[in-house]
């Protein structure tokens, strides 16, 4: 069994740390150009602005800050204040999880029709992860080593740092639970497979699923750097899950909502808004989905009866047409013209 405080296993640790934060930066780096369409499609005011949006901007891009901070404590050439630049990076990442999570739950909420009884539980949940997470950003102690030329974390409160992991992964795990109820109660005859990657379902599993790793190793304690080498795939995979509950979505109009994905507006015809309902945005016609596509044909019926007679021609619509005589008589006709000529 391997030792995990020794120095050769922690010099190994350390490096795998090291190399998973910058693969998990380029990973999410080729997310955002993947996804950049979005943005496109904001600035070309093809989408309309919502004011929920910003928990979603914030976790896209609060990330990156993050990783960026945390890459350059890693490539140190002279002392720095170490404790500043730890703060902000837990600061960045901790924000980008929290507003994650407050996007998936305004995604499960907009599901719910935004009825009262879900929206007041998932709220003060979602309340008491930001109060956790926040004081969880001021619990490393971390100082320069002239020795490695790097930022060394001194101390931190573990238990603290455990307790954030759980806590996160039982939020997710109430707002996928939450959600799936909310899918099965449209009864749309849709396949587990159409609920499970045309509804986003994946998303909130992968965002559940992701900080069980971290919990997990928390708990154990093998070492300070294995309690937090997941940190970073966790945060990464549920900001990546959380943005493309948003960013998928169809380009559909201002008077839509956005956080109603576009099968669930083909497939659920529109229900009257539940009494006790509070709404995160005002309609202006007052309905929940855009009406469906329709196609309207309308055809000309057109009789003889409609047009006038032509004043050099003396058939009106009640008289019979000629009838064809002979070839005879329209030879006969040809020779008299003939003649006459």
């Amino acid at each position: 069994m391997a030792d995990w405080t020794s120095p050769e296993e922690l010099s190994k640790d350390k490096s795998a740390y090291v190399n998973i934060v910058f693969a998990f930066f380029g990973l999410y780096v080729w997310e955002v150009f993947q996804t950049s369409d979005f943005e496109w499609s904001v600035i070309q005011r093809r989408r309309k602005i919502r004011w929920h949006w910003l928990f979603l901007f914030i976790c896209r891009y609060c990330i990156i800050f993050s990783l960026a901070t945390l890459m350059a404590s890693f490539t140190l050439k002279r002392p720095i204040h170490c404790q500043a630049m730890y703060t902000f990076t837990a600061l960045a990442g901790n924000l980008s999880i929290l507003c994650a999570s407050t996007t998936l739950m305004f995604r499960t909420i907009a599901l719910w029709h935004r009825k009262l009884t879900i929206f007041l539980p998932l709220a003060f949940l979602c309340l008491a992860q930001w109060a956790l997470l926040w004081r969880g950003m001021f619990i490393f102690d971390v100082q320069y080593d002239a020795t490695s030329t790097a930022c060394v974390v001194v101390s931190m409160k573990r238990l603290f740092l455990s307790i954030n992991f759980w806590a996160t992964m039982a939020f997710n795990l109430v707002l996928t639970i939450v959600h799936i109820l909310g899918l099965m109660q449209r009864d749309h005859g849709a396949s587990f497979w159409q609920i499970l990657f045309e509804d986003g379902l994946i998303f909130y599993l992968v965002a559940f699923s992701c900080n069980a790793l971290p919990a997990v190793l928390s708990v154990l304690n093998l070492n300070p750097v294995m309690n937090l080498i997941a940190t970073v795939p966790a945060a990464v995979l549920t900001v990546m899950a959380a943005c493309r509950t948003v960013t998928r979505l169809s380009e559909i109009g201002d008077d839509d909502d956005l956080y109603v994905h576009s099968v669930t507006q083909l497939t659920t015809p529109p229900r009257a808004m539940p009494p006790n309902t509070v709404r995160l945005q005002t309609l202006r016609n007052g309905s929940r989905f855009t009406p469906r596509p329709e196609v309207h044909v309308t055809t000309d019926h057109i009789v003889m009866e409609d047009y006038d007679p032509s004043p050099a021609s003396g058939y009106t619509p009640h008289d019979k047409p000629r009838e064809l005589t002979d070839d005879k008589e329209s030879e006969s006709d040809k020779e008299k013209a003939y003649n006459a000529v």
